[in-house]
């Protein structure tokens, strides 16, 4: 039995395991440093800024643009992301991007590297020590066929000790090199570790609920937008993993930026629409039991928002259409119907911008019509649950 068990058992990853235990307990010593030698200001305003590189650089460059490609951007940027990306010391994107992809294909089961019913360590850290290296041969063609992820993956070992250790002690010599370059890098481990660890635990599954991915607005604070996983694992094609705008998500707004310079383009974005119609069909098909009050009427409460935004949107729009006043007590039949046939009348004599304008407020007009079904199935859902308001 005991032979079994051992021949089945995962050999070691020795090489990744003593780096993250030796790196863990240099972070462990820094605090005994600090009080012998002090610490300067520019150590810590140098760590800070490694910090938010190398993270964005994971959750920007591995993240959504190598392993998603959830946008497109020029050679520089993406050679960019991928030196300071080295620096966070989780691989080359080539090997970083394949595990992630095997995570989404075969989440919560055997085949997913860092399966969380194997357990919170597993997830975390533990499934590190075991890695296995990855052949080249079977990644995804979409890695393997892109010289710069090839580039970076054959000098991979060079770059990481540079960004992380040569250039932080030939800024702030030893205390930068044990904040900047040992501390930092532990906290970005840890940081991206928690996604595949905390980001999979707990009951917040509001897009998604067959899988163990939650949404986690705390956890997004400190991993650059992260947290909002299951929107993440039921959209991941999306740029975003923050869709509302008070989500924090620096990633999204920094790949939103660099689109608006034409550096960055092709961004991904899944319909609200679409969102929305998830969710519901996530709520109306739990089990009673497992549907609080709370999360139907803010469900309610969302929806008719976005009603009333829409309607607003479409008037505010039509009334900056030469030739199509919509009255506000128009009916969506209605109104339907005349946005139509504007279409249809303008596409032979109006000029580009007349007619991008009357087919946004078309496109308007279609999701105000999803919005009113879907808060309907809503309201149906609550009554026969009786889940009714005070």
């Amino acid at each position: 039995m005991t032979q079994s068990a051992s021949a089945t058992r995962p050999p070691v990853n020795w090489p990744t395991s003593i780096f993250i235990v030796a790196t863990t307990i240099g972070a462990l010593l820094w605090p005994l440093y600090a009080y012998f030698y002090g610490v300067t200001a520019g150590e810590i305003v140098l760590a800070l800024v490694y910090y938010s590189i190398s993270g964005m650089s994971i959750t920007v460059g591995y993240h959504r643009l190598v392993a998603h490609r959830s946008f497109q951007c020029r050679p520089w940027l993406k050679t960019v992301l991928l030196v300071t990306g080295s620096a966070a010391w989780q691989g080359s994107a080539l090997e970083w991007a394949d595990d992630h992809v095997r995570h989404h294909a075969n989440i919560d089961t055997e085949l997913d590297p860092y399966n969380i019913k194997k357990g919170f360590f597993h997830a975390h850290v533990g499934w590190l020590f075991t890695k296995r290296d990855i052949v080249v041969e079977e990644s995804p063609g979409f890695l393997t066929s892109d010289p710069l992820i090839m580039w970076q993956h054959r000098h991979y070992l060079p770059l990481a000790i540079v960004t992380s250790f040569v250039v932080p002690l030939a800024i702030a010599g030893i205390g930068g090199l044990f904040l900047a370059g040992v501390v930092r890098l532990v906290a970005v481990h840890h940081s991206t570790w928690l996604i595949n660890s905390w980001a999979h635990t707990g009951s917040n599954r509001p897009y998604n609920p067959s899988v163990s991915a939650v949404d986690n607005w705390f956890l997004a604070f400190f991993t650059f937008g992260e947290g909002y996983h299951n929107y993440h694992h039921a959209f991941p094609g999306d740029y975003r993993n923050g869709v509302a705008k008070y989500a924090w998500d620096p990633s999204k707004w920094t790949i939103w930026l660099l689109s608006r310079t034409g550096v960055v383009w092709g961004l991904r974005r899944i319909s609200p629409t679409v969102q929305w119609s998830r969710r519901v069909d996530t709520l109306v098909t739990a089990e009673a039991r497992t549907v609080s009050f709370k999360a139907v009427m803010a469900a309610r409460a969302g929806l008719e928002a976005r009603i009333r935004r829409t309607e607003t949107r479409i008037h505010r729009m039509s009334a900056r259409i030469k030739d199509l006043q919509l009255p506000s007590s128009v009916e969506l039949a209605e109104l339907r119907r005349r946005v139509s046939d504007a279409v249809a009348d303008w596409k032979a004599k109006r000029g580009d911008k007349d007619l991008l304008r009357i087919k946004r407020a078309q496109e308007l007009v279609e999701h105000l019509a999803a919005y009113r079904e879907l808060l309907a199935r809503v309201i149906d859902h609550q009554n026969r649950v009786g889940m009714i308001p005070a």
